[in-house]
């Protein structure tokens, strides 16, 4: 039997996000660097050179997206996924600030599974979650909307999952086990190191990343210590979103353009028009950022195809005309393009998942 989990995120709470300036929570970052200022092999200085941010920046609550990107592309190639993982393994809840005392004081797990959606921008939303209940087993699947590049993605992946499943051990149990972990990666040389960090079965070149769980765990109760009440932190967690989405962003205003636009595109030089700039100035800005304009409109209509092909029954040719394609061929060479499936392929896997 196969049941919908109780929707995480629904069309109305739903945010569409594109990497640029956003703001990214310091903390992965912070980690980064403890994790590797404590290591006898590698040192934070050449980590923090090469994507521009000090120390004392690290004390901030937030980044820009594209310099933890940038971070998790250096540690993927100079340090490999694995090392992801062991970081990961070194997360408290207190590395999460004053949303990881609300997640200690989730009555349950399934609580603390939505809170983590509810406040996802808190703890870094680079990637959608979505999870199904199939023979009293919960999977959940982690979604690349943003596009990330394969390097990039297989060290976040690796060392997300880690943190997450070592925080949940230590609010509700460390006997809380999950059934196996999935990479689309492939990084068998270390599976020993990952099974024992992960404490269960590991499946490299999956079909999608993600973890799984028995759903009896659902209903997990805090250990016993874990007794904060959520109600005192939860107004500091709004308090923080309401920051994030108070932040200038040129990327946030030109993406929320774009999907105000229903299709009808400005170019770049109409956007450029709208800020009071010349078209040249702002490439620069956004190659400033690390980023484009067609960087963002390809995001953007990414992101857009995913929600309509996962959350509606609209035709792939009428996706097609509703992200600007007047041509469905061009559609789906780009869709795959972009996330390395066929429209109708990811729409049959993902669809309700």
């Amino acid at each position: 039997m196969e049941n919908d989990l109780t929707q995480l995120n629904t069309p109305t709470d739903y945010t569409l996000s594109v990497l640029g300036d956003q703001p990214y929570p310091s903390f992965e970052i912070r980690n980064i660097v403890r994790y590797l200022d404590q290591s006898h092999d590698f040192n934070s200085t050449d980590l923090l050179q090469h994507i521009g941010i000090s120390k004392t920046q690290l004390n901030e609550d937030f980044l820009p997206a594209y310099k933890v990107l940038e971070a998790f592309k250096y540690c993927s190639k100079h340090l490999g996924p694995v090392a992801g993982a062991r970081i990961g393994a070194t997360y408290q809840v207190n590395d999460l600030g004053v949303f990881g005392y609300a997640i200690a004081s989730s009555k349950d797990v399934e609580h603390a599974l939505f809170m983590a959606e509810k406040y996802n921008s808190l703890i870094g939303n680079l990637l959608k979650r979505g999870g199904t209940v199939k023979d009293n087993i919960l999977i959940s699947k982690l979604y690349n909307v943003q596009n990330i590049d394969d390097e990039s993605l297989a060290f976040f992946v690796a060392l997300g999952t880690s943190a997450r499943i070592h925080i949940a051990r230590s609010i509700f149990g460390d006997d809380l086990c999950f059934n196996s972990i999935s990479f689309t990666f492939h990084d068998e040389v270390n599976l020993d190191e990952y099974k024992k960090l992960y404490g269960c079965g590991i499946e490299f070149g999956a079909e999608f990343n993600g973890w799984s769980l028995e759903a009896d765990n659902l209903k997990r109760k805090l250990k016993e210590g874990n007794h904060a009440d959520v109600a005192k932190y939860l107004p500091y967690c709004n308090e923080l979103l309401e920051t994030i989405k108070q932040k200038d962003s040129l990327v946030n205003e030109i993406q929320q353009i774009l999907v105000s636009c229903a299709g009808d595109y400005p170019d770049i030089e109409m956007l450029a028009s709208a800020f009071k700039v010349s078209s040249r100035t702002l490439r620069r800005q956004l190659s400033n950022l690390g980023t484009s304009y067609q960087k963002i409109l390809n995001k953007v209509r990414c992101q857009l195809s995913i929600e309509y092909l996962t959350r509606t029954e609209i035709s792939i040719e009428d996706i097609s005309n509703l992200i600007g394609f007047s041509d469905v061929t061009n559609f789906r060479h780009a869709f795959k393009k972009w996330v390395g499936k066929t429209p109708s392929f990811y729409r049959k896997t993902y669809q309700n998942g």
